[in-house]
């Protein structure tokens, strides 16, 4: 089981070049406040904020944390759980908002915030801290 943990955090890892990728796009389109450009950034990241963004959080909910738990702690599994929640719900909004033609500065700000945030603490302490205790 360690090894197949090990390989989904490196799937995992690699996946999240790709969301960073689409999370500077959108940030982009924000500072340069054009709704025009908002909705061809969210158009052009529709693949790894889409279903990408909906097959890794399941990997990450049903897999890798149910997996890592028992060694880091139900406690820090559990937060971001929570954050997969909210992520996905400023994605569908936003996505939403767009499909009504109303450029959701707002909320994609709040979810490229929170992404990168959750992203950033999953690469620099949750995963450095699965492998640790793994290899123990």
């Amino acid at each position: 089981m360690t090894s197949e943990l090990i390989a989904l955090i490196d799937r995992l890892e690699s996946e999240h070049v790709e969301v960073r990728h689409a999370l500077d796009t959108l940030g982009s389109a924000i500072e340069q406040d054009d709704g025009v450009a908002l909705r061809g950034a969210l158009l052009a990241c529709v693949e790894p904020l889409g279903t990408g963004l909906d097959v890794h959080s399941v990997a990450e909910d049903e897999v890798l944390f149910p997996g890592i738990a028992p060694f880091i702690g139900e406690g820090m599994v559990s937060a971001f759980t929570e954050e997969h929640v909210r992520i996905i719900a400023l994605r569908d909004q936003a996505y939403e908002r767009m499909g009504q033609g109303v450029a959701d500065f707002d909320g994609c700000a709040e979810l490229c915030e929170l992404l990168g945030s959750h992203i950033e603490r999953e690469d620099q302490v949750l995963f450095p801290a699965v492998r640790g205790s793994l290899a123990d």
